[in-house]
């Protein structure tokens, strides 16, 4: 119609008031009529014509950035993230901008999709039916416009979606998270972990899903806040554990194992004591029959298998939606170096990920402790993860779903505690305490009384068998009168360890044959005292512990070597008319073994082990076999020690008096 009548349209592109920052489509008419409606028409020009050399150079020169510009300005990851997300929505463009550092915040940057792909397509306009044939955005195009073409085209029409390049595209963005989400339960979940590990160190009763969930937050914190494989935490073990080493303010622990290439990583202190505690509170309880040798263990007692359905588990747990495989999150780690590091720095950072077993493997043997405190440290600045909680932190756990809100039976115990001889609580005051009016918590309560009274008749009867009369005595003399065992059940849960059913148990013939012993590790305390042995799970008194392995030679013979080794410390044990020799290492039988009796320390006045005589039928033959067993209740972590029975610098020669 304006062609039609011989007017042509005006050039109404938009510039900016220098006045007053104002955007105008007819500058000489608004600087007429409000910010220069006093001055000449030559300085409206002049005006005019500044106003748009400004909005030029503008357009040539400010409305492009430069992403590593953006880091160096902002080194917070939350804070340059969401200004990325604005300058995107405003139409700016970013220049050598990472794929997983915005990827994961895609969701946030679609927003107003139709204008915000509009504003910042470097590209020319495409039609409608260009784009519902094309596949996913070419690679030449800025990476901010093709991911706002993906998330817009993914919700305009399902013809595109259907594509198969589009659908493998989408789950591509889709699957890709930054370092920070990634580690998002570690920030959410911390509150709960905080409060179990609190009552875990003063001895408070703690739920069996509080304590999975402690492992669970655990396992999380060594493969997203220290990017390790999960065969990490699979295959780490108590050895590995007992002898990690301290390096300044932190912790090195070496890894290897079949699962995964060896590894190493740095704890701070914090998460130290937070594995300690694990170790010394929840492992305990886990530990099985059957190998114990794994640090984390499942509440079956035996090894780990997934550590990543765990972390899911524990997502599950705070309602947070599942993230992709832990070496996405390595990635992003490397993504980040490759904006912050040097060169010969990102060649650590992926020498401390161990991406490949090759260079992993590679790396490791020359790997030393201080190395891996300072790349850990260097890695920590592309984290927000930090072990001590910030305010920030405390509030958005605070708002998040948590596991502890409702009262639990940990909560019922700590306000009525279970002993012996106490009496369970009436339901008027567990309602008035706050608890539910059923009986749950009751009966619950009254079923670790009736554990802890059983346990306590047990330990009375350790030595032989008593009669089902003088157990009923006893019972009578505790003053119980309900919600207490039978006498005979008492004596049918009885379990000495006489001698000979000690000669002919299985498990301790195929320990003495394999020398394969559960819940030992050999620790250097370093110094005089050298290595020594710890337990790494709790054992009760009468337990069979270890036996001191070694050759089986006479008295004689052991004298002779005794001799020729004039004043260095040996290893020769002598009872009665014999002498077992573990001077001699390795033994034979086991060349590729440090067994773990020789490395018992001597104790004269606070042993926890008393060494005992048998004969056992080991490999189709009788021999004399020296076995400890526990004086008394050994805690994780304790040293282990024995009386050789006479001072320790004239022990050799002189026989024990075994029983």
């Amino acid at each position: 119609m304006a062609d039609a009548n011989g007017k042509k349209s005006a050039d109404r592109r938009i510039a900016h008031c220098l006045r007053c920052h104002k955007p105008q489509d007819n500058l000489p008419k608004h600087l007429k009529r409000a910010c220069m409606k006093r001055c000449t028409p030559e300085e409206r020009a002049a005006e005019v014509q500044k106003a748009k050399k400004s909005s030029k150079d503008w357009i040539w020169a400010n409305r492009s950035w430069n992403y590593n510009d953006i880091v160096a300005l902002l080194p917070h990851r939350r804070c340059r993230m969401a200004l990325v997300k604005e300058l995107l929505q405003r139409g700016f463009f970013i220049n050598n901008m990472p794929y997983i550092a915005h990827s994961a915040d895609l969701e946030n940057l679609a927003g107003d999709t139709a204008t915000t792909a509009t504003a910042t397509t470097p590209t020319a306009p495409v039609a409608p039916a260009e784009a519902a044939t094309s596949g996913p955005p070419s690679p030449e195009g800025s990476v901010s416009s093709r991911l706002l073409r993906l998330s817009s085209s993914s919700s305009s029409s399902d013809s595109e979606t259907s594509d198969p390049s589009w659908q493998k595209y989408g789950r591509l963005v889709e699957s890709t998270h930054s370092v920070s989400e990634r580690q998002e339960i570690l920030r959410v979940a911390k509150t709960d972990f905080l409060d179990v590990y609190r009552r875990l160190l003063v001895k408070k009763n703690v739920s069996n899903n509080r304590k999975t969930m402690y492992r669970y937050y655990c396992e999380a914190v060594v493969v997203l806040a220290h990017y390790q494989r999960p065969g990490v935490a699979e295959g780490m073990t108590v050895q590995e554990w007992v002898n990690r080493v301290p390096e300044g303010r932190r912790t090195v622990i070496a890894v290897s194992n079949q699962k995964t290439p060896s590894a190493q990583f740095s704890l701070t202190a914090e998460e130290e004591a937070w594995l300690q505690a694990y170790y010394e509170h929840i492992r305990p309880d886990d530990v099985g029959i059957g190998d114990c040798d794994s640090f984390f263990l499942s509440t079956k007692g035996g090894p780990l298998s997934n550590v990543t359905s765990d972390i899911s588990r524990l997502h599950d747990m705070f309602k947070l939606p599942k993230v992709a495989s832990s070496q996405e999150i390595r990635r992003a780690v490397e993504t980040e170096a490759t904006l912050r590091f040097s060169e010969s720095q990102r060649e650590s950072v992926t020498h401390y990920l161990g991406h490949s077993t090759d260079v992993a493997d590679r790396h490791n043997r020359m790997q030393m402790a201080e190395n891996t405190v300072t790349m850990a440290v260097r890695l920590d600045s592309v984290s927000d993860f930090s072990p001590h909680t910030s305010g920030q932190e405390a509030a958005a756990a605070a708002a998040a779903p948590s596991i502890t809100r409702d009262k639990e039976f940990s909560d019922f115990v700590e306000r009525f505690p279970v002993s012996r001889d106490g009496q369970p609580p009436y339901k008027k005051e567990r309602v008035d305490a706050g608890f539910p009016e059923d009986r749950f918590f009751y009966d619950k309560w009254r079923g670790c009384q009736y554990t802890e009274r059983e346990k306590y008749l047990l330990s009375h009867f350790t030595q032989r068998k008593q009669s089902a009369m003088e157990v009923g005595r006893l019972i009578k003399k505790e003053g119980w009168v309900a919600n207490y065992p039978k006498p005979e059940d008492i004596l049918e849960k009885w379990c000495p360890a006489p001698k000979h059913i000690v000669e002919n148990d299985m498990a301790i013939l195929k320990s003495v044959s394999t020398q394969r012993w559960k819940g030992l590790a050999i620790k250097d305390f370093g110094g005089e005292k050298g290595q020594g042995v710890v337990a790494t799970r709790n054992f009760t008194k009468g337990d069979i512990i270890c036996d001191y392995h070694g050759k089986l030679i006479t008295a004689a013979e052991g004298r002779l070597l005794m001799q020729d080794m004039q004043d260095e410390q040996g290893y020769l044990l002598f009872f009665k008319n014999h002498c077992i020799d573990a001077q001699t290492f390795p033994c034979e039988c086991h060349p590729n073994l440090d067994t773990f009796g020789r490395r018992i320390s001597h104790s004269r006045k606070d042993p926890n082990l008393k060494s005992l005589h048998y004969v056992l039928r080991v490999d189709g033959e009788d021999k004399d076999v020296i076995l400890f067993r526990a004086l008394e209740d050994i805690k994780v972590d304790t040293e282990l020690k024995f009386d050789y029975g006479v001072n320790r610098r004239s022990f050799r020669g002189v026989g024990l008096d075994l029983e």
